[in-house]
Parts: structure tokens; C-alpha cells; sequence
């Protein structure tokens, strides 16, 4: 005992000093995982794409950095062991500015960076005290379609009327995409129709003179679809160039879309819109349905046209009020976009080796789906699809158009 007195400290200050010491190591600390101290954007610790596990939240913020692609779409979860989402948010290489955030919820960002490069991802722990989380990362690089550097007015893939729907596209919030298309005279007219899936990306459309100093038209609605229509006045008559421009509102995300143009004229202007892409048959193209005449139920006065068909095949035309994907029916290579559809009694033949069919439907007299026909009334929307034989892809092969709606008034 005499030695144990005559280490003690014998002052106050002393005994306090050494009971806060002897404290500070008993009590217990917070839960540490393998990647700390990665507290701050200075500190991030560096972690791969993919899934992090055995992580631990609270009370300080955790920060990673990690690569990703160039023009990636990067998603971050971070989920606790209940599948609850943890508040994240990403930066900048070197503590920059927010690119994105979200709580409560998955981030869903687009990166228009370029190259790939380092992002950091912060992971919120306040409120929370040693909380088990795990993270994951996901960067998926987004392609550029075969359209080329279309990306300014200045250098527009040029947009032939050879191919009347090209589908397979892809627009992102860094790099807009202009198409060229050519009215050949006065008093032609032409429809633009873009065909995409609100939900996954909202796409603008926009039509300009040839150096795009002159807006024509555009089409901003928040649901599925954009349509414009232009028509050529010059007089005296004289061919006309239009720079069709397609972008995602506010410059940010991407999305996949098919662009559309059919063609009508001061007598027979176009109506519908466009409302399902159609499948390449085996001309490497959609076959596209387009309609001339009059959106009035009354006059009566509808024409189908459908181009880029394999030539000396038959088909029917259908129709029906809504609109319903089933996907590769039967033998069919390609899509039927309507629901319960009523099937005209008209078989078509396209003869003289031609690669299109035109048909007058009788508004009065539509066929319904399992059976008869009925009018269609002023105030509803009716859809048609031409359903053809494709045996050059097989002797059974079948394949369907582009379905068209038009609003009746």
C-alpha cells in the first residue's frame, strides 16, 4: 500500500486529471468499420462499383470515392438491415459541389462528364448510432445510337424519308440529338412524331428553320409521346429544309426513344399520332402506318398509308380503342399494340413488287374486337395497326406496323 500512495497524484487537479484519463479509456466507443475514418470529402475512402457490406452509419457521415464511367448513369442505395433507404448524396471529385441527393430513397443520377472520373458518395448519419448498412454503386455507361455527332444544328444527321421510322435511339442531358428532314415544295406537309416512355425519361421535341434560328413547333406535354406538324408555304414554290431537334427537358437524364415522319398536303393534311414503335422487318426497317384526311367522326374521310413493307406480302388491317403491348404474338417478330382488336375483312395484297398498302377505313362501320362493327363517335380516340407475312424472315413469320391513334372530334 505504501507504494500505490506514493504514485498518487497529491493534488486536486491531479486526481481529477487522472480519473478523466482512466474514463476516457474504459468508456465504450462507437462501432468503427473497415473504412474509417473516411468522415469527410477529404478522408473518402476508395471503394469499387458493385456492393459494399459491413458498413456502419452514425453518428458522422461516411464518404467514398469511387470511378465511373464516362456518361454513366449512376445509382446509389444505401440500405439498412431492414431494406430502409439511408440519405445519400453525391459530390465532385474534391469535396465540389452536390451533383445529386436523395432521402429515404434510391439516387438516380446522370453524370455528363465525358471521361470516366471520380465521384464521392456520401452516406448521412445523423441520427443514427452505429446503424449496419450496406451500399451499393452502380455506374452504366450510356451509348450513343448509330446516328453519329449529331449533337448541334450545325452537323444534323441527315433525316431520309427512305426510312420513315428509325428507332432504337438514345438521347441524354449532355449531348442533344438534330435530324434534317426536306419539304419539296409548297403546300407538302410533314408530321413528326417522337415515341418514348414518359416515365423513364422526359424528352422534348422541337422544330427549326435550316440554321435553327427560327422555332417552328415543339411539343412539351409531361405524358408519353411528342408530336409536331409543319407545313412548307414558300411562294413562289421552293424545296424547304427543317432541322428537327430532340433533348430532355432541362438538360439532364437520358432516355430511349423512335422518331416518326409521315408525310400529307394542303388537301390531306395529317392526323393521328403515332403511339408504338414497330419492329425492322426483314427490309431493316419498321413498317410505319400514317394517316391523311379528316379527325372529324362525321365526314368520313380517313386514309391509312403504311410504307417500308417487304414487297408481295398480305396483311390485314386492325383496329380498337386502347392501347395494349403484347409482345411477339404467335410466330410474330413484332409487336401488337392493341387490346381486343377488331380485324377488317380486307385482305391486302401489295402487288407490283411495291413495298406499301393505302386503305379507307369506314368510320361509321368499325370492326370490334370478337365480332361486328360500330361507329366511332365524335369524342373518343380510335387505334389501327396493319398486322403483314414477312417470309422472308420464315415461312410463318408475321410482323406488325406502327399503331396509330387519332382523336375524333
Amino acid at each position: 500500500m505504501r507504494i500505490l500512495t506514493s504514485i498518487l497524484p497529491r493534488s486536486k487537479a491531479g486526481v481529477a486529471a487522472f480519473t478523466l484519463s482512466a474514463l476516457a479509456l474504459t468508456a465504450p466507443g462507437y462501432a468503427q468499420d473497415a473504412f474509417e475514418p473516411n468522415n469527410d470529402c477529404n478522408s473518402a475512402a476508395l471503394i469499387s462499383l458493385g456492393t459494399t457490406a459491413g458498413l456502419t452509419a452514425g453518428p458522422d457521415n461516411d464518404v467514398f470515392s469511387v470511378m465511373v464511367p464516362p456518361n454513366a448513369e449512376i445509382t446509389v442505395n444505401a440500405l439498412d438491415g431492414s431494406g430502409n433507404h439511408l440519405d445519400v448524396t453525391i459530390f465532385e471529385s474534391g469535396c465540389g459541389a452536390p451533383l445529386a441527393s436523395a432521402t429515404g430513397a434510391e439516387l438516380r443520377f446522370f453524370d455528363c462528364g465525358g471521361t470516366a472520373r471520380e465521384v464521392l458518395v456520401e452516406v448521412s448519419g445523423t441520427g443514427l448510432v452505429d446503424e449496419a448498412y450496406t451500399l451499393e454503386v452502380v455506374g452504366a455507361e450510356i451509348l450513343d445510337d448509330d446516328a453519329g455527332d449529331n449533337d448541334t444544328c450545325a452537323n444534323a444527321a441527315l433525316f431520309s424519308i427512305s426510312s420513315f421510322t428509325t428507332p432504337g435511339l438514345v438521347v441524354t442531358g449532355c449531348d442533344e440529338d438534330f435530324y434534317v428532314g426536306r419539304l419539296q415544295n409548297s403546300g407538302v406537309e410533314i408530321q413528326i412524331d417522337l415515341v418514348f416512355t414518359h416515365a423513364q425519361g422526359d424528352i422534348d421535341l422541337e422544330l427549326y428553320n435550316a440554321d435553327c434560328t427560327t422555332l417552328l413547333a415543339s411539343s412539351a406535354s409531361m405524358d408519353d409521346n411528342e408530336s409536331v406538324r409543319y407545313m412548307n408555304t414558300s411562294s413562289p414554290s421552293t424545296p424547304e429544309d427543317v432541322v428537327v431537334r430532340v433533348f430532355m427537358k432541362n438538360g439532364t437524364d437520358f432516355g430511349d426513344y423512335s422518331l416518326s415522319a409521315c408525310f400529307g398536303d394542303e388537301a390531306l393534311p395529317t392526323i393521328g399520332n403515332q403511339a408504338c414503335t414497330a419492329v425492322p422487318n426483314s427490309t431493316g426497317r419498321p413498317a410505319t402506318l400514317c394517316a391523311r384526311g379528316s379527325d372529324v367522326a362525321a365526314d368520313d374521310t380517313v386514309f391509312l398509308y403504311v410504307v417500308d413493307l417487304p414487297s408481295n406480302m398480305a396483311g390485314y388491317f386492325l383496329t380498337s380503342p386502347t392501347l395494349d403491348i403484347v409482345m411477339s404474338p404467335g410466330t410474330s417478330v413484332g409487336n401488337l399494340c392493341l387490346g381486343a382488336p377488331g380485324r377488317y375483312d380486307d385482305f391486302v395484297l401489295f402487288t407490283n413488287g411495291g413495298s406499301a398498302v393505302f386503305f379507307q377505313p369506314e368510320i361509321p362501320m368499325t370492326p370490334v374486337g370478337g365480332g361486328g362493327v360500330a361507329p366511332v363517335m365524335a369524342g373518343t380516340s380510335q387505334m389501327w395497326q396493319f398486322w403483314y407475312r414477312d417470309t422472308a424472315v420464315a415461312s410463318t413469320a408475321s410482323n406488325f406496323s406502327t399503331a396509330l391513334e387519332i382523336s375524333f372530334n
